[in-house]
């Protein structure tokens, strides 16, 4: 496979559209560009046999216009990929973040302690929060993220279990979503069985924006 061909090919779908469901899309949104290219989120080789898939940003929103072609660089579709946030989120209001930390000793968590001061300097947080967002990619499924992040998760079992024993924990999802792109959400059993194997609830919270198609 030509990774440089096929990028110049799903680029060139979106500055000269072959398809007329990309002339349909373009005609209500506007790709992002760098270095007056359209900007590249994600390329994603295993998206289906034999076809290669590339997210592009558009310009001041949160969801991708995907492009996918055969490995030899022939456009075979287009579509709009809602961008996705999944995360584990724990949140007390008796421990400290320090506390919640030694709970789920993994690398990368984020978060504050009850007291501290927000961002804005205005106020303080009224509980204690932890997250663990090892993907910060958006250009993802829910399904593909929701796997991705339980998958990690698998070998600290034990203690995803204590840390929801001592705050209130769950999966929590940010989806961004193109006011005509399809709504439907999966979960397979497997990750229906990982999600109650460790105890933790799914909470998704679904922001739509856009244009839609005309």
């Amino acid at each position: 496979m030509d990774d440089e061909k096929v990028l110049v090919a799903a680029r060139q779908e979106l500055l000269n559209p072959s398809l007329e469901v990309t002339k349909q899309y373009l005609g209500v949104m506007e790709v992002g560009l760098e270095c007056e290219l359209p900007r590249v989120a994600r390329v994603d080789l295993c998206h289906e046999k034999d076809l290669v898939t590339v997210y592009f940003y558009i310009k001041n929103e949160r969801f991708f216009i995907a492009v996918s072609l055969s490995k030899i660089g022939s456009v075979k579709g287009v579509w709009v990929e809602s961008g996705h946030r999944v995360y584990l989120t724990a949140t007390s209001k008796k421990l400290s973040f320090l506390e919640l930390s030694k709970l789920f000793p993994v690398k990368g968590l984020t978060g504050w302690s009850k007291g501290e001061l927000r961002k804005s300097g205005k106020s303080k947080h009224q509980f204690t929060r932890v997250s663990y967002e090892p993907n910060l990619n958006e250009a993802y499924s829910l399904e593909e993220k929701l796997i991705e992040l339980l998958t990690s998760l698998k070998g600290n079992v034990k203690n995803i279990l204590e840390l929801g024993s001592y705050s209130n924990a769950c999966i929590s999802v940010c989806r961004n979503q193109y006011i005509s792109a399809n709504a439907g959400i999966l979960l397979d059993i497997d990750t229906i069985r990982l999600l109650n194997a460790m105890n933790l609830k799914l909470e998704i919270d679904t922001y739509i924006s856009g244009s839609e198609i005309v």
